[in-house]
């Protein structure tokens, strides 16, 4: 028997329509018992999806977090070669180098690089003088940048065990990603310039120096 849900009268199973007010009645009562039986009515499918999706989005957060965190940043990825360093309990000063520029290109040694871990010179060309750094990562990589906290415009950083931190703020970034870890200027990290290393130096395109613009 199906009951009216407004008034309460019994009517048969087939009737669609309560026959004492004429309100629209629910399933059937093989129905309503088939769904006592599985537990609840089958879910929508957009609720399934949905559900999918917060699991998807979940995982993906689990494995930011087993894995450390922030990716490293395409750029720095590609540079450099296999050697790797340990700076634990080390603090690593700038080095100033001359940087030589010619053929469009600027360039300095990369064994002063791999010895000093970390240096700091100048490209001056068509009335600019751009600061810019080299440094070894712990993985052994080469990076190169442009060598600015440009919120706080300090241009000299220092390596202490596994950061790179600002001498003027004090701002902090992972020495491999270059993400912020701590300091008011953890978005504006030196700026990375790609480069390439052939017969033993370190290789910067002066177009792309020329094209530099403070983020801020």
């Amino acid at each position: 028997m199906k009951t009216c849900s407004k008034c309460k009268t019994k009517n048969d199973d087939s009737s669609r329509f309560c026959k004492e007010c004429g309100g629209p009645l629910s399933g059937s009562a093989f129905q309503d018992k088939k769904e006592k039986v599985l537990g609840q009515k089958r879910k929508p499918p957009w609720m399934t999806v949905s559900l999918i999706v917060v699991a998807v989005a979940l995982a993906g957060v689990a494995y930011w977090v087993v894995a450390g965190g922030a990716k490293p940043d395409a750029t720095i990825g590609t540079q450099g070669g296999p050697v790797g360093n340990d700076y634990a309990g080390q603090t690593i000063p700038m080095a100033d180098i001359q940087a030589k520029v010619e053929k469009g290109k600027i360039s300095i040694p990369l064994d002063v690089v791999k010895e000093k871990k970390m240096v700091r010179f100048e490209y001056e060309g068509k009335d600019r003088k751009i600061p810019l750094l080299s440094y070894m990562t712990l993985a052994g990589r080469v990076v190169t940048a442009v060598s600015m906290c440009e919120p706080c415009r300090s241009t000299r950083f220092h390596i202490k065990d596994k950061t790179l931190v600002c001498n003027a703020c004090y701002t902090e970034w992972n020495l491999e990603t270059l993400q912020g870890i701590r300091g008011g200027c953890m978005n504006y990290p030196p700026e990375v310039i790609p480069n390439t290393v052939e017969n033993n130096r370190i290789f910067i395109e002066e177009t792309v120096v020329l094209g530099w613009k403070p983020r801020v």
